[in-house]
Parts: C-alpha cells; sequence; structure tokens
C-alpha cells in the first residue's frame, strides 16, 4: 500500500512525578548521644527542560470542508500577505530583486474585470544584447505595443533584467515571474486561469524559453520574431502557443527556425498524445508573407495580413491566405485548466534560479533535472494512471477535492500494476500550496507518492 506523504506529527507526553527535594534528606538513626554528623547537601537535580509540543494537523473530515477550505484559508492568508514589506515595496516601485538582479516592469489597467477577475497579458519587449539605451527604448514601445488591442485587463511590460542576448530569461529571471504574478494573485483582482504571455523579437525568445519552464501558469503564449534557441517545448502539452515571423526574416534563420518550431510540436504531439487524450500541442503558424523583422501582430483594427500558415503545404504550391493575426485576439480564445486530466512533464526543462517543486499538479524536489513522467487522472473511478516514468527521484501527486474523492481509496496504476491508497487532507498542507503560488485554483490537500520507477 502507498502510504501518504503527509505525516501527521504529535507529541504524546507522559505525566512525571514531580521530582523529590533534592536537599531532603532521610533521617538518620541516633545511636549515641554524640550530635549526628550534618549531612553534605545533595547537588540540586538539574532543572527538566520544557519540551514545546508540535500541534497536531487539522485533519479535514469530509470533500466538502475540504471546498470550503480552499476558499477561506486563501483569503485569510491573501489578507495577511498583503501587509508583507517585502511585496509592499515591490508593489509600490513596480521592481522586483533576485540575487544581483533587479526586473522593472509597468502596469496599464484597462477596462473593469470579469466575473473570474482581470485576465493578466505580460508582455516582452525586443533588443537584448545591446545598449541599455536601447533595451530602454524598447521597453518603453513594449508599453503600448499590445495594449491597444487589450479590452479588459491588466497589462504589464516586464524590462529584461540584464542587456545581454538573454535579457528575458537570465537565470534570475524565472523567480522573477513567479513573483511577479504572485503579487498579481494577491494585490490585484485577477483571473489566474487566464494569464498570457506575448514578446517580439528578443520577447520573442522570451517567450520560448519561459512557456515551457512555468507553462503551468499560462493559457497561452504568442511569439513573434524570435529564436528559439534549441529550447525543448515538451511541457507545452497544455499550453497553446502561436509562432509568427517575417517570411524574410532571415537573420539567424528566424523565418526558418519559426516554421521548424511548429514542425517540432507536431512531432511531439504523436509522440505523446493518444487516442484517450488526443488534443495537446495546440498551435499556430503564422509566416507573414513578404515581411522581415517586422510584421503586423498586434493591429488593433484587426486587418487581416498575408500568411503561410502552413509552410510545408506552401512549399508544395499551395496558396498563401489572409486571416487576423493579432497576438491578443489568439491568447483569448483559452482558458487554463488549472487542473488538467493529463499532464506531461519533462523535468530538464525547469526555471533555473527558481525554488518551484511544483507542475500543476505534480511534484518533484528542485533538484531533479531529468526524466519524463507522465500522468493522468478520472474522478469518476478514483484513479490514477501513471503512463511513463523516467524520473530517478521521488514525484508525487498533488490532489484536491476536484480531482478525486479524497475519503474513499485512491487507485494507482504503474507498469500494469495497480496499487490502493488514503490521504489525510489537512489544512497545514492546503496553506502550503497555497503559499508556494498564491493561485486560488491551485490549492491542495494532500499528497501522494508515485511508485519508484524501478
Amino acid at each position: 500500500m502507498i502510504a501518504a506523504m503527509l505525516l501527521l506529527a504529535s507529541c504524546n507526553s507522559t505525566d512525571n512525578e514531580p521530582p523529590a527535594d533534592p536537599y531532603e534528606q532521610p533521617s538518620a538513626e541516633i545511636t549515641s548521644a554524640e550530635e549526628p554528623a550534618a549531612a553534605e547537601p545533595a547537588e540540586p537535580a538539574a532543572e527538566q527542560e520544557e519540551v514545546e509540543e508540535t500541534p497536531a494537523p487539522i485533519v479535514l473530515d469530509s470533500n466538502d470542508a475540504v471546498k470550503n477550505a480552499r476558499e477561506s484559508l486563501f483569503n485569510e492568508m491573501t489578507e495577511a500577505e498583503k501587509t508583507d514589506a517585502a511585496r509592499l515595496k515591490e508593489t509600490e516601485k513596480k521592481a522586483m530583486t533576485s540575487g544581483s538582479a533587479t526586473m522593472k516592469y509597468t502596469v496599464s489597467k484597462i477596462g473593469e474585470p470579469g466575473e473570474n477577475g482581470y485576465p493578466v497579458y505580460i508582455a516582452l519587449h525586443g533588443g537584448g544584447g545591446t545598449t541599455k539605451e536601447v533595451n530602454d527604448s524598447q521597453w518603453q514601445h513594449m508599453q503600448i505595443y499590445y495594449r491597444d488591442s487589450v479590452e479588459c485587463g491588466i497589462y504589464i511590460a516586464p524590462r529584461g533584467v540584464r542587456d545581454t542576448w538573454n535579457t528575458h530569461f537570465n537565470d534570475e529571471s524565472y523567480a522573477l515571474y513567479e513573483r511577479l504574478i504572485e503579487n498579481l494573485c494577491i494585490y490585484e483582482n485577477i483571473d489566474t486561469n487566464r494569464i498570457y504571455l506575448m514578446g517580439y523579437s528578443a520577447g520573442g525568445d522570451g517567450v520560448y524559453q519561459i512557456s515551457p519552464r512555468l507553462a503551468d501558469r499560462f493559457a497561452a503564449v504568442n511569439m513573434s520574431a524570435g529564436h528559439p534557441n534549441g529550447v525543448n517545448m515538451t511541457n507545452l502539452y497544455n499550453t497553446p502557443i502561436s509562432f509568427q515571423c517575417g517570411e524574410n526574416d532571415t537573420s539567424y534563420d528566424r523565418h526558418k527556425e519559426t516554421a521548424r518550431s511548429g514542425n517540432r510540436l507536431e512531432e511531439l504531439s504523436e509522440k505523446y498524445c493518444t487516442a484517450e487524450f488526443p488534443e495537446g500541442y495546440i498551435h499556430t503558424v503564422f509566416l507573414h508573407v513578404g515581411k522581415g523583422h517586422g510584421v503586423r501582430d498586434n493591429d488593433a483594427k484587426r486587418s487581416e495580413q498575408v500568411i503561410i500558415s502552413n509552410p510545408d503545404e506552401w512549399l508544395k504550391g499551395a496558396a498563401a491566405e489572409k486571416t487576423n493575426t493579432n497576438a491578443v485576439d489568439f491568447l483569448n480564445q483559452y482558458t487554463r485548466d488549472p487542473l488538467p486530466e493529463r499532464i506531461v512533464w519533462d523535468l530538464s526543462v525547469r526555471a533555473s534560479g527558481s525554488d518551484t517543486e511544483t507542475f500543476y499538479w505534480l511534484r518533484a524536489p528542485k533538484s531533479l533535472r531529468e526524466g519524463v513522467v507522465i500522468v493522468n487522472y478520472d474522478k469518476a473511478t478514483n484513479t490514477f494512471n501513471v503512463e511513463k516514468n523516467t524520473v530517478r527521484g521521488n514525484v508525487s501527486i498533488m490532489v484536491n477535492d476536484e480531482m478525486a474523492d479524497l475519503f474513499s481509496p485512491i487507485t494507482v496504476t504503474f507498469n500494469g500494476e495497480s496499487t490502493s491508497c488514503t490521504v489525510t487532507p489537512t489544512v497545514d498542507y492546503m496553506k502550503k500550496t497555497i503559499s508556494e503560488k498564491w493561485d486560488k485554483n491551485m490549492i491542495f490537500a494532500a499528497e501522494i507518492p508515485l511508485p519508484p520507477n524501478g
């Protein structure tokens, strides 16, 4: 039987007799008229150290209790976190620091929030390995570049942390994006299932690198005029992406790499999608006909652009077509599922400089950076099926009441074998997962270790 990873720690104290008075001596028998010799006082006994008892975890007793606790705990903890001095300073200054890197950003709030809050659009500027002045100018331009296409939302333009070719994905960058999103979750009324990432040129490079490492944060992403630099996109299984580039954007073979990126996702789809789970790696490829490094991916009037949507067919003689290439419109089609029924996680693509252990509802120590794990679940049968696990280390499933009946046996299958286990949902574990991401849609109550892969 798989033991649930929640250890309910408790200390049972035993009642001890109070220590005897160290100076109390037994009466001596007097056998003569001589005065008895004075007894030497005994050494005082060492004071008994007080042992502070560890409070037992608060155990939840029903799925309804778990559901209610998710909302109440999040609200309670969020209100408390709003007074955190470091977070208050970051939001006031619109600047965050990780190690020696500081990320500045601007915020534009547009329209009124929807039923679930504002969608969020994070837009990355061009530039990169150039002067500070050029990158500052590119940052200023990105503060308005896609903004007019946003009808309702919070539009954020981060400044690359260094004036380097990888300005948006230095090692420290990933922790800063996570911190930015956390602060939005805490201080703003946002829809965490509608957080989008987009970028142009060096910003497109950033989208390529950030999106597979933080895929569980985004509903969809748009890459324009960037270069993948060999990135592994396996983790985009649940994250739609649009690739855009000019047909004649030949520097660094951006045009060819854009087409190849679409082909790579097709290959990943063939490799990882199944008859039971046929959808995954949703993507579009827009090669803008006759364009170089400048393409119209932000036209607020939504004028149609001439594009090659299927480069392979175009090479065989198919005609180009006209379509709306507005990046914001592509993103708005999608809402993140925070608890997808199936996860494909390649641990070799993890965010450097980040302490994050989780990916959707899977957890692995941050030191594990090799192997692929694929797991799906069926709430109706209370089953988790481990399709593949090549990770040499501890990987576990995080569960809540929306994924399974937490008060019935849960079945875990792997390599043709089924094992039944039970979990103990606790408030402590829910608090742990809240503080890890501050995402009200990703709160879990217990954890189950995956069977070892041998």
